[in-house]
């Protein structure tokens, strides 16, 4: 299975359209996609605070001019509140000018058939519109590692119509999970459900230990479909400042 990481050039050759060549970025440059100035302008300077270079446009026919340039990109975050605001004809024609950049997708799907049809086009994930900043960090990390990522270029098993991850949990965990996946805190989680906070402290070590992930956003990773949980489980951090 191939890597993500981006493959070092050398002497003249040539580079593969939206692929930077290695060592002429000190940050990873990512194109952010969103037809929301306000969504934009706020996601960027969280991302530039992340160490990332950000260029962002209102639709996926300006980055692609952009990379007909000659723009070279490490990751692409198209965003919108809702999934069928992205059309899936221009997500697959992205996929196709820059075959080795990952494309995330944050956006509320009205059903799994949206989000299947997002990921058979291109996307490598699809998450909620509310995501917070430390799970779509993770996420970009996630995809730009290429940890068990299935090949585009060859199509692999289908995905079953519903995640495995449920049945590995009780319901008062599935429920603590699902809160734990809008971003909420302990305190938080244990005041919507009535617990203590002690309460929601085990049900969360509970839900780690099940899922075998490292931590809360792997596991609200998990809970969202943007990641499988034996991906995330054989995740290590990556050094400081690696691209």
């Amino acid at each position: 299975m191939p890597s993500l990481e981006l493959v070092e050039e050398t002497g003249f050759a040539e580079v593969p359209c939206g692929v930077s060549r290695a060592g002429t970025e000190s940050r990873p440059r990512l194109a952010l996609v969103d037809p929301s100035r306000l969504r934009r302008d706020c996601l960027r300077l969280a991302m530039l605070g992340e160490g990332w270079d950000v260029a962002d446009m209102p639709a996926v026919l300006d980055l692609l001019r952009r990379l007909r340039r000659g723009e070279t990109f490490n990751a692409v975050l198209i965003g919108g509140t809702s999934g069928a605001e992205i059309e899936i004809e221009e997500v697959a024609r992205l996929a196709a000018a820059a075959p080795l950049v990952p494309i995330l997708v944050a956006a509320d799907c009205e059903n799994g058939q949206r989000c299947e049809r997002l990921r058979s086009a291109g996307a490598y994930g699809v998450l909620p519109a509310n995501t917070g900043l430390s799970m779509l960090m993770a996420a970009l990390a996630h995809i730009r590692g290429g940890a068990s990522v299935p090949d585009r270029a060859s199509p692999g098993p289908a995905r079953p119509a519903e995640p495995a991850w449920p049945r590995l949990l009780t319901r008062r965990q599935r429920e603590v999970l699902s809160l734990l996946s809008e971003g909420k805190s302990n305190r938080l989680i244990a005041a919507a459900l009535a617990l203590s906070e002690d309460t929601v402290k085990v049900h969360v070590k509970q839900i780690m230990k099940r899922l075998k992930v490292a931590n809360r956003t792997q596991a609200a990773l998990v809970a969202t479909g943007a990641a499988r949980a034996a991906d995330l489980a054989s995740l290590r951090p990556r050094p400081a400042g690696a691209l």
